[in-house]
């Protein structure tokens, strides 16, 4: 009996009814349970169609009893292999894990096995996990570049830095082309602050954008590159869309007015991190008659009390972590959002594939990713951009993608309860009662060497100034330090601040004297810190949004002589605020006379504007 419905069964799988073909062998297996050719064969037609958990459960079975056939060894590897890789594919990543885990059981000799596991285990965070497993890959293969580029890339995440570079040396020896590892490697040189042959490496980034269509240079580290270029970041974003994302885009549907209007906010950052102090008042002001709220949640779970605050401000909270694009893009639709912002953009984890796969709704980039998010398929892959006036100038308005809305103030928003009242002392930091201090909280790769030079011909020509910088990381303290002695600085003249709690690092703007802004990645949030303590910021702009963030800010609270075009400038304007106290008492008061009535620290007049901008737009 069992045979005709295995003769039924060869006649689909030869006119390709592999469907039908496995239907009539689940009848064979039916009648005959124990038969493990049926079973190899139904294995061998659920790959054929791609059911591979569905072929991994036969052939198991069929290895319980033949350990030593390589050929179902290999078959169950392969389908655990392709399972897992699908699981990857859709996000379910503990599924993805649990089948690389299981093939490691039988196979513990191929490399691709636990390189397949490192990566799963990357997007889980479970990065020491990932480390060890990158690094058994490496000893069964450590001729293969992507292996060594992607071990640099959890080494970062451990803050083993200095390892993580040696990674990728080791990969551009092997493939001196991967041009995104070449990205990755200047980019840690920058948070080390080791600028040695560095300017080589940036220039071939900058050269490869021009020159190749297919090259993958994340967007973001390229903003900090000291050849970077608004022209060259519009390519580098689109190239940056084009080359991964492999879909037909949606052709958007204009939708009907509804009252009220829906808003989604997509982040991968609702937790302590710099978005919180910018956003958390937007949330919380938002006029509910008019706009029902939603947070679209990519974040990590952690359990501050920033993360639990920010959310609890929305009306709705969808937790998109464990959901692919498409799916994700599908929820959106669901909810029937107007218009969905996105706060991330091309910073870590993020989402920004979702938004053309959107099907009426408004997308816009905002706040996360200082610049255009670039075209895809000719189009731009967001609708608008939020910006000002300063940020985005009229003539530069051709290096943007997106149709650009400009406020009429700063595009950078504040939490009311910006400014902290100042408790410590100068003593409290290590920091001489009688120095001018300069400091620049900016994160470590921000600072370029042409910058930190120019600090230190300050230091040289004030005797009695002092550096105020963050203490990014151990290998950045050292190497400005020993670049500030090499330089005829004294070490001791350099002031690293610990981490303290946001609280205590804003307070503590209120010791020091002039902020020293960098180029062509300038402060930010941290600018904002700065003002918003009464901490005169000096500037100096480049022609990229990120080159133009403090600039914009200064211009709004009418201190245009803080901002600088070139470095003589710069250096004349902060010898000026250092020798003439009562010119910089003077630009203090201007500056705390200036936020009264300022939008930048007004939420409330901050969100009005930007309910404004999306009532417009619907």
């Amino acid at each position: 009996m069992s045979k005709n419905f295995l003769d039924e069964a060869r006649d689909y799988e030869e006119k390709g009814d592999l469907f039908n073909a496995i239907l009539t062998l689940k009848k064979a297996l039916q009648l005959e349970p124990k038969n493990l050719i049926i079973q190899i064969n139904l294995g061998n037609l659920c790959v054929s169609n791609k059911q591979f958990e569905e072929a991994a459960g036969y052939f198991r079975r069929c290895y319980r009893y033949f350990r030593s056939n390589p050929e179902i060894k290999d078959a169950l590897c392969f389908s655990l292999t392709a399972f897992g890789n699908e699981n990857y594919l859709r996000l379910k990543f503990e599924l993805s894990e649990a089948c690389f885990e299981e093939v490691l059981e039988y196979e513990k000799n191929n490399w691709v096995y636990y390189y397949n596991l490192a990566n799963t285990q990357d997007k889980l965070n479970e990065s020491l996990k990932a480390y060890k497993n990158y690094q058994k890959a490496i000893e069964l293969n450590p001729d293969d570049a992507d292996l060594w580029n992607n071990k640099g890339n959890i080494e970062r995440k451990l803050g083993y830095l200095d390892k993580a570079v040696s990674s990728y040396k080791r990969a551009l020896t092997i493939s001196p082309d991967l041009s995104h590892t070449q990205v990755h490697l200047a980019h840690q040189k920058q948070h080390m602050c080791d600028w040695e042959n560095i300017e080589p490496i940036f220039k071939n980034i900058s050269s490869t954008i021009r020159a190749d269509s297919k090259a993958l240079i994340p967007p973001f580290a390229y903003l900090s590159n000291i050849f970077t270029s608004p022209s060259n970041q519009l390519q580098c974003a689109s190239q940056w869309a084009q080359n991964n994302l492999h879909i037909k885009r949606v052709t958007k549907q204009k939708k009907q007015k509804k009252n009220p209007i829906h808003i989604g906010y997509l982040s991968s950052d609702f937790k302590l991190h710099p978005l919180y102090f910018l956003m958390r008042d937007v949330i919380r002001y938002h006029d509910r008659k008019n706009f029902t709220i939603f947070a679209y949640d990519s974040s990590p779970k952690e359990k501050s009390i920033e993360r639990k605050t920010f959310l609890s401000f929305f009306d709705h909270v969808k937790d998109i972590s464990f959901l692919d694009d498409e799916k994700a893009a599908n929820l959106i639709d669901q909810d029937d959002i107007d218009i969905l912002v996105d706060l991330t953009g091309y910073t870590n984890n993020s989402r920004a594939f979702i938004a053309p796969q959107l099907k009426s709704t408004i997308t816009i980039n905002w706040l996360g990713f200082p610049g255009t998010m670039g075209f895809f398929q000719e189009r731009s892959l967001y609708d608008y951009i939020l910006a000002d006036e300063f940020i985005i100038p009229r003539e530069d308005e051709k290096y943007y993608a997106e149709s650009i809305i400009r406020f009429p103030f700063p595009y950078q928003p504040n939490n009311a309860d910006r400014s902290q009242i100042n408790k410590k002392t100068r003593q409290d930091y290590n920091l001489p009662d009688d120095a001018i201090v300069y400091c620049a909280f900016n994160q470590s790769f921000k600072i370029s060497e042409i910058i930190f030079n120019t600090w230190l011909g300050f230091l040289k020509q004030y005797p009695k100034s002092i550096l105020w910088l963050t203490h990014s990381n151990n290998w950045a303290t050292d190497n400005l330090k020993k670049y500030a002695e090499k330089s005829g600085v004294s070490p001791e003249r350099i002031i690293f601040a610990s981490r303290v709690t946001n609280t205590e690092h804003i307070a503590r703007h209120a010791l020091a004297d002039i902020y020293l802004d960098t180029l062509p990645y300038n402060a930010h949030t941290s600018a904002s810190d700065a003002l918003s303590m009464d901490l005169p910021i000096v500037t100096i702009i480049g022609n990229t949004f990120s080159s133009r963030v403090a600039g914009s800010l200064l211009h709004s609270l009418d201190l245009d002589e803080l901002i600088t075009k070139n470095l003589e400038e710069y250096i004349k304007c902060v010898a000026k605020l250092t020798e003439d106290l009562n010119y910089r008492k003077n630009i203090i008061e201007r500056l705390k006379k200036a936020k009264i009535n300022s939008a930048i620290f007004k939420p409330q007049l901050f969100v009005k504007n930007l309910e404004e901008i999306y009532q417009k737009l619907i």
